[in-house]
């Protein structure tokens, strides 16, 4: 297969694999090497449940209260998104960022939501030991809060912020927007921090791949000519490159490298991080 036929085939698997980016459990794995990692894509209830194997069985675990679209914190701008738990450990209400705990970095022979609570626990022993026993100074982070029984809202004792469940909405369809143009950012966050790559850049991505979802349930599975140049136009505004470029650089090693570095300028990422990482792991392709 051509690079351009690959580079074209990507595109196609573009959707389902940002759904598997949006929805694999804690950060997923492959490989079995020591070393640091992360859980980019850890969810809260992912997480919550760790928390609640390491501590071991006991009838009053730990538990989700308000999830991330129901906190008015998470719909500040600038802010990240935020959820609260009740938690067993220290008989406490805690707001946790789910920005945060996916940037936790631990040391396993894979990345999994167990050592990301272990980490986690640990952290928190660390900022109790120097004083700091309501969570981050600023609650920046994740922060211990307190049920106003007047307000019917969570209060964070280090921010200030209140935690009380999102505005409800009577109008339905003006619902489904903002629930489906949440999950869209959402979804290119995700990529964005898992491949290293702007955010405007995986805002691109996620809508190329919607399309040739919407393309290929349209033609049960096959894409039509026209469908084909309309991505391949749209990887081209995407990449900077032309089609005749990346068809000269098929077989041409030192033209392939100049392709790379190229689309990686374009896109804001490293050509090694565009060739070891992105296209692999994103498009599930190999340049050689």
């Amino acid at each position: 297969m051509s690079l351009a036929s690959k580079l074209l085939k990507g595109a196609a698997l573009l959707s389902a694999t940002t759904m598997l980016v949006a929805c694999s459990g804690g950060g997923g794995g492959g490989t079995s090497t020591y070393g640091a990692y992360y859980s980019p894509t850890a969810s809260v209830s992912q997480f919550v449940n760790a928390l609640n194997n390491i501590e071991g069985y006991n009838a009053d675990q730990s538990y989700v209260e308000l999830y991330t679209d129901e906190t008015i914190r998470s719909t500040y701008a600038g802010e990240d998104d935020w959820f609260v738990i009740y938690d067993d450990k220290y008989n406490e209400y805690k707001a946790v960022s789910l920005q945060y705990i996916r940037s936790i970095v631990y040391y396993d022979y894979y990345s999994n939501s167990t050592a990301l609570a272990r980490e986690f626990r640990s952290i928190e022993r660390d900022d109790i030991a120097y004083g700091d026993i309501n969570g981050d100074y600023w609650g920046d982070d994740y922060e211990v809060v307190d049920y106003d029984y007047w307000t019917n809202t969570f209060i964070g004792r280090n921010s200030g912020f209140q935690y009380e469940d999102e505005v409800a909405t009577t109008d339905v369809s003006l619902m489904t927007a903002e629930v489906e143009q949440k999950e869209f950012i959402k979804k290119a966050a995700k990529l964005s921090f898992a491949f290293n790559v702007g955010l405007e850049t995986s805002l691109s991505l996620v809508t190329l791949g919607q399309k040739a979802e919407l393309m290929i349930k349209k033609t049960g599975g096959e894409l039509t000519v026209d469908d084909q140049a309309a991505l391949t136009s749209d990887l081209q505004r995407l990449t900077g490159v032309s089609l005749s470029e990346v068809m000269a650089a098929a077989n041409d090693d030192a033209a392939k490298e100049d392709l790379v570095g190229k689309i990686a300028d374009k896109i804001g990422t490293s050509a090694s991080n565009l060739e070891n990482k992105i296209l692999p792991e994103l498009f599930g392709l190999e340049l050689n």
